[in-house]
């Protein structure tokens, strides 16, 4: 089941916004911000994290993830962390490795268990007999590293977002990431075939 909000590029790039029941093609590449919403249960898109991972647990989905992703995903869910320990939203401003180290002990006392539940997650996950990858392999490190200056420049991406695509294409059928940054990809020159999942609050 395609969405309505479907987009399709002249390069073969399709942009779905995702709703329950998408027919998603594996193997499937997470964006950070996918395992962050499966992981804080007050995150905007934790229902649809939780409801789309499921469907790909029940359909034992091929799931790539890199260490880029978790090392993302864990300094999100410590900023969102010393948020809530300060019982504030947060701002723009940026948390930094200062504000961090100065926070650390507190934040792991009150919610250590949140930012251990991304690796109990996956562990489960491959317990479940979930086939799940580390990516980029030495066989295509060289080309996505290639290949994200590329898109960082062509497509106007932040590194860290020219290096989950370039992962994606290299690995995935599917990519999956609550960014709207990348439905730009589809008005763009972009050497390959790729569908891009774009999780949206449900």
């Amino acid at each position: 089941m395609m969405s309505t909000n479907s987009q399709a590029s002249p390069n073969n790039i399709i942009y779905i916004d995702w709703q329950p029941g998408t027919v998603v093609e594996p193997p499937v590449y997470l964006d950070a911000n996918v395992l962050v919403g499966a992981v804080i249960s007050g995150h905007r898109l934790y229902r649809s994290c939780i409801t789309l991972l499921g469907e790909l647990l029940l359909n034992r989905s091929r799931i790539l993830v890199s260490a880029l992703s978790i090392q993302e995903c864990l300094w999100a869910i410590v900023r969102l962390s010393y948020y809530d320990l300060n019982n504030r939203q947060p701002p723009n401003a940026h948390f930094t490795q200062v504000i961090y180290k100065r926070w650390c002990d507190r934040i792991f006392a009150a919610y250590g268990s949140r930012i251990n539940a991304v690796n109990s997650m996956l562990n489960d996950w491959v317990s479940a007999g979930v086939q799940i990858e580390v990516v980029p392999g030495m066989d295509t490190f060289w080309s996505v590293s290639r290949m994200t200056p590329a898109y960082m420049r062509q497509l106007r991406l932040a590194p860290a977002d020219a290096f989950h695509l370039a992962l994606a294409q290299a690995h995935a059928r599917t990519f999956i990431t609550g960014d709207a940054d990348f439905q730009s990809v589809t008005k763009q020159s972009y050497p390959g075939e790729l569908i891009i999942l774009h999780i949206v609050p449900s």
